[in-house]
């Protein structure tokens, strides 16, 4: 795929820190190429002097799971995909959930819910930051110690990890799991990678971080498979994830891009700035109109999220490119998500996201490769849950009882489990996050405030009863535990104060029926919801469908526990 501007960084481009770039060594690379001959001719012949390995590696699957951050569902449309021809083919190529959504509408948790597949009161990865999540909150826990990376790393896959991992993630450490490791080191505006325990920083007016992930990820595609020196080659399959940093704020387009999407408009649903707020809680109600400044920066802002997306496209395009060549496109399962949602405007909310709402806790979910049909959408409910053990479940893997979600293999055919076979609702839960200081750090008069891990928060964050930091008040929204069925939206806040939406009639969750709601509606929400607040392993299926306990994975081999 051509794409013209951005230049070949394959071979390394960044700067370690006090030390030449590898790739201005020429004679490192003439010895990288000459032992990799000399091990091979060392090599066993083919005439039986190998063990037989104890499962077919070169027939299970390699799967490539790539997670965008903050990218809505509805950031995907027919306008938008017009300029994203390789994510475009992708979807057509594969299926599509349309009822995709996360169970925490905020980075860190979902993503360690990507990671594990638990609801984030079971992995205990609540916030962004410390003390009640981030990466060293999830380090010192033990909870990175078993991963869908670990679980298939133990059973014989080759793992690579590119891109975003957790918020608060610093310095040299490689978590478990991973043979080979490129994560940004750094908050969100960070340009340096951790790669394999060296960090390398790249320059950001020269590279684009999107674009140089994007070259790493394909060159391991090509090296591994042996078309790129040192040949490298291996039967194992392999696990890649690959984490973008786009769309998120304050979403820098790659220079090629940055005229495009000139006339985007601002999408303005019926609840933008939304008219009557009365019967939303506190934290809604206490938010004036939308003003014009705030109209025009998130116009702004909506654009350079687009464009940032189309380094993501070309991402994506290189990828498929590299396994094609590679000969392995037809045993590589590609998963397209995202770790949340994103509002702008609606319900008088700036930018941001960490609520209950459809923004938030809608987002893409594509999967692609042997077998899943093509071109084909489906209306099933499935969650962030559902993609660690949906991963092991394609590599033949069985994940740990602890699951908390389901494969979604059974859906992944030309006879999907019917929807009223499948889970029927789910919980969603936020925990505000705790500052460290008595109020949020207004750094001048923009909306966006950076908290210490680099995840903005809106400027119109209120503080909050939800309890209190060490030196301060918390700052943010209520915690909230919610239920979302295929018809309700049911929030409970922390503070006492509750929202009900019928989504059949208003999907825009425009206006709340809580008060008016008949008793035994409430009482028949208040019990599923009670059913989810504190679930685990295999209650938590059980809650979402009382028609189903399906294992958390293996389900199309009908084994396994969870």
């Amino acid at each position: 795929m051509a794409r013209g501007g951005r230049g070949g960084l394959r071979g390394g481009a960044g700067l370690v820190r006090g030390t030449v770039p590898r790739a201005a060594d020429p004679v490192r690379a003439a010895y990288l190429v000459l032992v990799s001959l000399l091990l091979a001719s060392c090599l066993p012949s083919a005439e039986g002097q190998q063990p037989e390995p104890e499962k077919a590696e070169q027939d299970r699957p390699n799967v490539v799971l790539v997670v965008t951050d903050d990218l809505a569902a509805r950031d995907l449309n027919p306008q938008t995909l017009k300029a994203m021809p390789n994510i475009r083919s992708l979807a057509e190529g594969g299926t599509t959930f349309e009822n995709a959504f996360v169970t925490d509408s905020l980075c860190c948790p979902s993503r360690t819910t990507i990671l594990r597949g638990q609801y984030a009161h079971n992995h205990q990865v609540l916030t962004n930051a410390p003390p009640l999540g981030g990466a060293e909150k999830f380090r010192v826990s033990g909870g990175d110690a078993s991963t869908v990376a670990t679980w298939l790393q133990e059973d014989g896959y080759r793992t690579s990890f590119f891109g975003k991992y957790l918020n608060g993630y610093f310095g040299d450490y490689v978590p478990p799991g991973w043979d080979e490791w490129y994560g940004v080191s750094g908050n969100f505006l960070s340009n340096s990678l951790n790669e394999n325990g060296a960090i390398i920083d790249y320059d950001p007016e020269r590279y684009h971080l999107d674009d140089v992930l994007a070259d790493k990820a394909s060159g391991y595609v090509r090296r591994t498979a042996g078309a790129d020196p040192p040949f490298f080659t291996s039967d194992r399959p392999f696990l890649m994830w690959l984490g973008t940093k786009a769309p998120h704020q304050p979403a820098t387009p790659a220079p090629r891009h940055e005229d495009a999407f000139g006339d985007a408009e601002l999408p303005r649903p019926p609840s933008f700035d939304e008219a009557d707020v009365s019967d939303k809680p506190g934290w809604v109600r206490d938010n004036v109109p939308l003003g014009s400044d705030q109209v025009a920066y998130m116009e702004e802002l909506n654009r350079d999220r687009m464009r940032s997306m189309l380094a993501v496209d070309d991402m994506v395009g290189d990828l498929l490119d590299a396994l094609r060549e590679s000969n392995e496109l037809d045993n590589t399962y590609v998963v397209f998500t995202s770790d949340n949602g994103f509002h702008m405007g609606e319900h008088r909310l700036g930018a941001g996201k960490w609520t209950a709402y459809e923004e938030d806790i809608r987002v893409p979910l594509i999967v692609r490769g042997p077998g899943v049909p093509e071109g084909k959408t489906l209306p099933h409910m499935v969650l962030n849950n559902d993609i660690a053990p949906t991963i092991a479940d394609l590599a033949e893997v069985d994940p740990p009882d602890f699951v908390d979600g389901r494969s979604v293999v059974p859906l992944l055919d030309d006879t999907p489990t019917p929807e009223k076979d499948w889970r029927q609702r789910f919980l969603v839960e936020a925990v505000a996050e705790r500052g460290a200081v008595p109020r949020p750090p207004f750094v001048d008069e923009s909306r966006v405030v950076p908290l210490v891990t680099g995840d903005p928060l809106p400027r119109d964050w209120r503080k909050t009863s939800a309890g209190r930091a060490e030196s301060g008040e918390n700052w943010g929204r209520p915690w909230l535990k919610a239920l979302r069925t295929k018809d309700y939206l049911f929030v409970e806040y922390k503070t006492g104060e509750h929202e009900l939406y019928d989504l059949r009639k208003d999907p825009y969750e425009l206006n709340n029926i809580y008060e008016s709601a008949p008793p035994d509606l409430l009482e028949r929400l208040n019990a599923q919801l009670d059913s989810l607040r504190q679930c685990e392993r295999e209650n938590c299926r059980t809650a979402e469908d009382g028609r189903s306990t399906r294992p958390a994975g293996a389900a199309s081999r009908e084994q396994g526990t969870g």
